[in-house]
């Protein structure tokens, strides 16, 4: 009777102790922006060491990506460190550049069973040569942090450490701190508690980014096949960003740039109640929600004389109302899934009022941001599952149908539309004998957009689009082939054509043929080829009489046969590659070349294993290319990659 007395007292405390949390947070709250499930010292991470690293060259534009992790763990010490880092450039006139670095180093003393101190560092950088808002910055930050668990499922870690935080050549110092709580499937009673709480302050004075996250789950399960969750969160978030300030301004306030925060806050209540066992053989999932998100821009300094509605500080109100459901039914013959899903979402748009600045402004600006205003509402309903006919013989159904109302309040906006989307795939599939499966599949997509002022109505169409597709696979020991045979059909017919408009019906047909084939010639080495055929049509299209006048034919073929010779685990791969496309315009109806691009060249590709944890892959052509009215010329395409555990 103690020991359950005792129980439940450590309960209430732990679940005490996250609501006073909670509430601190809330009060110090005042601007804010977070993803709730942004712990920082409780993040899960793979224990272990690996290096991976991928080049890619393609075309004019050069990418490189890599990622170090080290992990040490013994029983009273931890160390991390995990590093990323990404380049990208751009072989043009000015030469972009674009490079990105991630630093972390994490570690952990154990002094008890309890208590733990560590040590963490943070570095971020950001270069770019392009003119952009903002492209260059860094962000590096150390803390001390301690570890205390008081029961068995809470975790409290406070935290305090110094930030240096460079954004467009301004360097801002400051200190860090704040506090970060977990409690992991606490049992009370019949409920099971989760919950997670991030107060984080970066005071880089004159700047400063807080962060504010709060989420709490709790389960009741009811009986052995019903369950009902609830989950609430809390995030906010304020970032301070530098922008180019007026001359004026800058001499009067003494400044070099301009200071604009960004503040988002949101809240979340969810309910979902599950029952697996509902007449024995059908499942039903519910869920509904309430989100309501909130954006506010303000601008530390103005000039109240030289105001415009450009000028303006603005907020932004969203509320989405969401409710799911999703019933499943399983039996030796079918398994199926129906969804309803209904959403409404209503975004405001307002102007921040200012203090001397003049009425006919601020009316001026309450009218543009207006325009902005929205809401809508969408429902979708649908219908997946399999038809087992046999062992061998299975039919795969899916059927989706949605309906979209958008509305715009202001008169001044003329977006408002209703959109509906209709589509639905069969696949049939069959084991014809232990070597070779064949299938055939038909997919048919309806869509239907329609503006509901004038000035818009020229955009309504109805969008057609037919797929047949057949084919097969084989697998046999000295042959392994996939084939495939695909026709499409893309029809779009506008309801209001005109001679002056660019919306004019058209219709899209294309045959395409798809071949993959390895053959083993003798041990260890194989003949691999990878093939395709498009032929495609686009031409004016008539509905009513659904006729179609030609006017482009693209045709493309693309052949890659390679001699495979495989060691162990590792393989080495050389052919040519070979691709054309021709394109023809149309004289009535006799088709008339209008240019050809070929390209022809060697290529390759290697994977290799070594020492069973460190991997190599290299794949890369050249090739030669040719095109009507342009010169010939030549180029390379390469990726490398090493994957490496250790």
């Amino acid at each position: 009777m103690k020991n359950s007395i005792e129980k439940k007292y450590k309960s209430f405390l732990s679940v005490f102790l996250l609501l006073i949390s909670f509430l601190l947070a809330g009060n110090n709250a005042a601007n804010a922006q977070t993803n709730a499930d942004s712990l920082e010292y409780f993040s899960r991470v793979l224990k272990n060491n690996f290096f991976n690293t991928r080049f890619d060259k393609q075309l004019n534009t050069y990418y490189l990506n890599s990622q170090l992790q080290l992990f040490e763990e013994n029983d009273d010490f931890v160390i991390r460190v995990n590093e990323i880092f990404g380049s990208t450039f751009i072989r043009n006139e000015t030469g972009n550049t674009r490079d990105e670095q991630h630093l972390n180093i994490f570690t952990k003393y154990l002094l008890n069973k309890s208590f733990s101190l560590g040590i963490t560092g943070n570095s971020s950088l950001l270069s770019d040569n392009r003119s952009l808002g903002i492209n260059e910055s860094a962000v590096n930050y150390a803390t001390v942090y301690g570890e205390l668990s008081p029961m068995r499922n809470l975790w409290i870690i406070p935290f305090g450490g110094y930030s240096n935080n460079r954004q467009v050549s301004i360097t801002d110092n400051g200190f860090i701190y704040g506090l970060e709580g977990l409690l992991d499937n606490l049992i009370f009673s019949d409920l099971e508690i989760n919950s997670g709480l991030k107060f984080r302050n970066e005071d880089i004075l004159p700047r400063r980014n807080l962060l504010r996250s709060f989420r709490l789950s709790v389960s009741n399960n009811f009986e052995r096949n019903i369950s009902n969750t609830i989950n609430t969160i809390f995030a906010q978030s304020r970032k301070d960003f530098y922008f180019n300030s007026d001359p004026v301004l800058s001499e009067k306030f003494n400044i070099v740039k301009n200071l604009q925060s960004r503040t988002e806050t949101a809240y979340l209540i969810q309910d979902r109640l599950f029952y697996a066992g509902f007449l024995d053989i059908l499942s039903l999932d519910l869920s509904g929600g309430i989100n309501w998100r909130r954006i506010d821009r303000d601008t530390r300094y103005r000039l109240v004389d030289q105001f415009s509605t450009s000028s303006y500080d603005t907020k932004i109100e969203e509320l989405k109302l969401e409710f799911d459901a999703v019933t499943k039914y399983t039996s030796n013959f079918l398994n199926a899934a129906l969804r309803l899903n209904y959403s409404e979402r209503d975004e405001k748009n307002i102007p921040k009022r200012i203090d001397g600045v003049s009425e006919s402004i601020f009316d001026a600006q309450v009218e543009k941001e207006a325009q902005k205003n929205n809401n809508s509402i969408r429902a979708t309903l649908s219908l997946s599952g399999n038809i087992i006919l046999s062992i061998n013989n299975i039919v795969t159904f899916s059927l989706y149908q949605s309906k979209l109302k958008y509305d715009t309040p202001s008169i001044l906006n003329d977006d408002d539309r209703d959109e509906l989307l209709s589509m639905i795939r069969i696949r049939y599939s069959s084991l014809l004998n232990p070597y070779f499966t064949a299938f055939i599949s038909l997919e048919a997509t309806y869509g239907h957009i329609v503006y509901l002022f004038a000035s818009r109505s020229s955009n309504n169409n109805v969008n057609r689009i037919l797929r047949l597709r057949a084919g097969g696979d084989y697998y046999g020991s000295f042959l392994r082939s996939s084939n495939s045979f695909e026709i499409t059909a893309n029809y779009t017919v506008y309801d209001f054509e005109d001679i002056t408009s660019n919306n004019q019906s058209y219709s899209f047909r294309q045959f395409t043929a798809i071949d993959s084939t390895t053959i083993n010639l003798i041990d260890r080495v194989s003949l691999f080829s990878y093939a395709y055929i498009k032929l495609s049509e686009i031409g004016d299209f008539k509905w009513q009489n659904f006729t179609s006048r030609p006017t482009r034919f693209l045709e493309e073929i693309y052949l890659e046969p390679r001699l495979i010779l495989s060691i162990d685990n590792s393989f080495f791969s050389a052919g040519v590659r070979f691709f054309l496309l021709n394109t023809y315009s149309y004289n009535k109806k006799v088709k008339i070349p209008e240019s050809d691009f070929l390209s022809i060249g060697p290529i390759t590709q290697i994977n290799v294993i070594l020492w069973r944890n460190l991997n190599l892959i290299a794949r890369g052509y050249y090739e030669f290319i040719s095109n009507t009215n342009s010169l010939d010329k030549e180029q390379a395409n390469l990726t490398l990659q090493v994957n490496w555990k250790f």
